[in-house]
């Protein structure tokens, strides 16, 4: 049998050191030109959250420049809603702060009180630092110089400067979708072009898998990050909760942030709760409604709407997230999902940085017979037990030991001979197969077929393998050398001659009869060299050579209603 064609290409060196610092000059571009890209980058997502909408609105007769300009209208709306909802009501819990004071300070006290746990941790604290403090030196008389107050008009243009600064942002984000729905064809086109019309199937691929799962992903996300702002802000208000609309405008906005998002938003109405109300039961209310609404957000809704993911690994998309915020401040935290989303898809449809589908992507990066056999040199015999119990679960166990265990036996055998492998490695891995196939076999008492080995521990795990399908065909087999019908020799690795007759001189006074079974292509190549008659390399024909041996209960299973009904005429 061959063993695993899972063989990965691997870049060469200067390839690598190409590709790092293509990455490298793009993270520069990223950084230097953050102040256009950033908004560029926004533009372009929106752009592809809101084709579904432009486009059906096209199909149903409406101008695209009307459709492009209802679109804009009800992003400014939703935009302007939320900013009206947070402005007006931190205004108004502004104004309430004061009348919180006695209830805070209240609770302060209880926490803090000389026979609270706090207040001993406290002084434990104080204690430790006055025993570590140096010894206090009078310090020099110091001249402090009062900075002149500033003037009415610096305020005045410090307080623009930070007003205009992200409005000017959304305004040239919103100028750019406008212009990108109207002229999309166009932009196509000219992307189209610069990929060159010579690989155009696979940049029309990439292309409608961007729009098509960022799109998908993105109108999903404002839709459930709608949904937990809302349940949130109408469990808030039925806690009697102040400003309950203000804390879900933030839930709705901070969940755009990854993981960290949701649980931030909910401290902020826990402390408030803790100030403005009496006793405990609305703080601990709060975080019941949290758990309740994000659980069944996140983990009913979302997968039920979604369907799928993004196609980014958890821990990728929270190493990303930091990698955009550090690049872009807030704008790269929220955007950080969708563009990793894109720089997957990059990945996934140009050959040449196929390793960012790998490092981001949600794929397996290894195949299942790969995962197994990496088990197996690993010395996890549990690990590559779970992979091989799913798969002989889903499917025949034959079909299981045909794909896993028959080529990880071959693999090991034609591994052994490149330089690094060692002989300590195919020991190990040939005890963890052994190992994993003995907890799954089983021993007859009165066997009729009995599976020996040639001599080495990959010889054991292949026979091992052969006892396991045929006690899966309904043989009575044993391993241990005892008298039985047949014998069958198992050969995984080379052997001479000498060695070769003596293991089937030994096979042949335990049975009237004996078969040669080798596994490998080096155990066929040694047994055709040493030519000491027939032997078979293939599992079915072992399996149809040993049938005649089945007991009368298979035998009559196997023949059918109308075989047993001649048998008892």
């Amino acid at each position: 049998m061959a063993p695993f064609q899972t063989h990965y290409a691997v870049p060469s060196r200067s390839d690598l050191v190409q590709r790092l610092l293509v990455v490298a000059g793009v993270v520069a571009v990223l950084w230097l030109g953050r102040d256009i890209l950033a908004p560029l980058a926004l533009a372009l997502l929106l752009t592809i959250a809101a084709l579904p909408i432009a486009n059906w609105l096209e199909k149903v007769g409406v101008p695209r420049v009307v459709a492009v300009l209802a679109v804009m209208l009800l992003l400014l709306g939703v935009i302007s809603g939320v900013l009206w909802t947070v402005v007006s009501q931190a205004l108004a819990l502004a104004a309430e702060l004061p009348s919180y004071e006695t209830t805070l300070r209240e609770k302060l006290v209880a926490l803090t009180q000389s026979s609270g746990p706090i207040q001993g941790v406290m002084a434990l604290f104080e204690r430790l630092s006055a025993a570590l403090a140096p010894p206090r030196e009078h310090p020099a008389a110091t001249v402090a110089v009062a900075a002149g107050a500033s003037s009415p008009l610096a305020t005045m243009l410090g307080v623009l400067h930070m007003v205009m600064a992200p409005v000017a942002t959304v305004l040239i984000t919103l100028l750019l979708m406008a212009f990108l729905l109207v002229y999309r064809e166009d932009l196509r086109d000219r992307v189209l072009r610069l990929a060159g019309t010579h690989d155009l199937h696979r940049t029309t691929n990439a292309m409608l898998d961007a729009t098509d799962r960022v799109g998908r992903f993105l109108l999903m996300q404002v839709m459930m990050n709608a949904v937990f702002g809302a349940s949130m802000g109408i469990g808030l208000w039925l806690l009697g909760l102040p400003n309950a609309p203000l804390w879900g405008a933030l839930c709705f906005t901070l969940r755009f942030i990854p993981y960290l998002g949701a649980p931030l938003s909910v401290l902020f109405p826990m402390v408030l709760a803790f100030a403005a109300t009496e006793g405990w039961w609305a703080v601990l209310g709060v975080i019941g409604l949290f758990v309740v609404v994000d659980g069944l957000v996140t983990y009913v809704l979302e997968p039920w709407i979604y369907g799928h993911s993004i196609g980014v690994t958890p821990i990728a998309l929270v190493l990303a997230a930091g990698f955009w915020a550090v690049l872009w401040g807030p704008l790269g935290l929220i955007l950080a999902p969708a563009l990793t989303a894109c720089i997957v898809i990059v990945g996934r449809h140009v050959p040449g940085f196929r390793f960012l589908d790998v490092l981001l992507g949600d794929s397996p990066p290894l195949e299942p017979q790969a995962r197994f056999y990496q088990r197996l040199l690993a010395g996890d015999a549990d690990g590559a037990g779970l992979i091989f119990d799913r798969h002989a679960t889903a499917e025949d166990l034959n079909d299981a030991l045909d794909r896993f265990v028959f080529p990880a036996i071959a693999q090991v055998e034609a591994d052994r001979r490149h330089e690094g492998f060692g002989p300590a490695l195919a020991l190990r891995a040939s005890r963890t197969l052994l190992r994993v196939l003995e907890e799954r076999g089983e021993e007859s008492a009165e066997p009729h077929i009995v599976v020996r080995p040639m001599a080495g521990a990959l010889d054991h795990a292949a026979a091992a393998a052969v006892s396991l399908a045929l006690v899966e065909e309904g043989h009575c087999v044993t391993l241990e050398p005892r008298r039985a019908d047949l014998a069958v020799l198992v050969m995984a690795s080379g052997a001479g001659r000498p060695r070769l007759w003596r293991a089937l001189r030994t096979a042949r006074q335990l049975a009237p009869r004996s078969i040669l079974f080798a596994v490998t292509d080096e155990a066929e190549q040694a047994v055709s060299g040493a030519a000491i008659g027939p032997w078979i390399t293939e599992l079915p024909r072992l399996m149809d050579e040993a049938r005649p041996l089945l007991p009368e209960e298979e035998e009559a299973e196997e023949e059918g209603p109308e075989a047993k009904a001649e048998a008892a005429q």
